[in-house]
């Protein structure tokens, strides 16, 4: 039931089917917060285990993938999520070595609050009280920390262009630490350049056309890993390929066989625009000068497969995110005493 993220409704349908009595959610409930202790006991000793692998593994020095996410999608104006999780995976292992939770609200509470009466004892889910955005970098935080107390220590972190979390990674847990870009978010922060260009130029509305440049500025960064001068000048040279002067082109250009037409262009001819061109220039010139942090390129595929996962299997009463804010609270007042 856990795993497959199925509800009350789906587990009674089965139990009728096969001629058994049906449960309550209290039942279920009940049930579900038992399961949830022991698969987050499990789910840490897994963690620990892969942490010591990715320490042997890598010596020492630690690269890791980071991406956080919420079960509510933001819109870009505004991040109201009541619930956030971040995940930490190694980049040699490939094995997740940390993950955090995140809690803004706690039904039991909420209830006994409108009612003016002092909430009953319970493993309480709130763990968190400012805004959902902000759940991405203490999480990152908390979990680099952690990596930390286990006797290892992240010099890298890949994840996407988020320059608040990398920030307050630096100030709080690691100033000497290094980010690297992740192809994905890359791209897609290309790809968004290029829609944003096409309101006042015509000819990038065409898919065709913006995936021609996706491409070629992917191919660039792909066959270039380790290499940033050659990066560089790759990435400078795409913008005059784009309008036929293929005198820079290396190798991969096609233009030096017979018939070579740009097919993926409009009416197969290059472009002409020289105010267009004036606006790519800038762009892939913005790129060209980030050619040492592009030519090592990383990827939180990952994570992101974890968080697809986490979506599809995890009721939004996250029975693993009920154990860790009893844990926290437990080891703060262990603490406290």
């Amino acid at each position: 039931m856990v795993n497959g993220g199925y509800g009350e409704t789906h587990v009674n349908t089965l139990l009728a089917a096969l001629n058994i009595p049906c449960v309550s959610q209290k039942t279920l409930k009940n049930r579900e917060r038992e399961v949830g202790q022991q698969l987050g006991e499990m789910a840490e000793e897994t963690c620990q285990k892969s942490l010591q692998e990715e320490i042997r593994l890598s010596e020492g020095s630690l690269s890791a993938c980071f991406d956080g996410a919420w079960q509510k999608r933001g819109t870009g104006r505004a991040y109201n999520s009541l619930t956030g999780h971040a995940s930490l995976f190694g980049e040699k292992s490939k094995k997740i070595i940390s993950f955090s939770v995140k809690g803004k609200k706690c039904r039991i509470c909420a209830a006994a609050k409108s009612k003016g009466n002092p909430p009953r004892v319970h493993q309480c889910c709130k763990n968190w009280t400012r805004s959902a955005k902000a759940m991405e970098p203490a999480m990152a935080c908390e979990m680099l920390e952690k990596v930390e107390m286990s006797g290892g220590k992240v010099d890298t972190l890949i994840m996407d262009n988020d320059s608040t979390t990398i920030a307050r990674v630096k100030a709080q847990v690691n100033p000497n630490i290094s980010k690297r870009s992740d192809s994905n978010h890359t791209k897609k922060g290309f790809t968004g350049a290029l829609v944003e260009l096409s309101s006042a130029h015509k000819v990038l509305r065409n898919v065709k056309v913006r995936g021609h440049m996706e491409r070629c500025f992917m191919y660039c960064i792909q066959q270039n890993k380790d290499n940033p001068s050659q990066l560089e000048t790759d990435l400078r040279n795409i913008v005059p390929h784009l309008y036929g002067e293929h005198q820079s082109c290396g190798q991969w250009c096609k233009s030096q066989k017979t018939g070579y037409k740009p097919k993926h262009l409009p009416y197969g001819k290059p472009l002409s625009c020289t105010v267009l061109r004036t606006a790519l220039e800038d762009l892939f010139e913005k790129y060209s000068k980030k050619a040492s942090e592009l030519s090592h390129i990383g990827s939180t595929q990952k994570n992101e497969n974890f968080n697809l996962m986490v979506s599809s299997k995890a009721p939004k009463r996250f029975s693993i995110r009920s154990w860790l804010s009893h844990r926290d609270s437990s080891q703060q007042s262990t603490q406290s005493d």
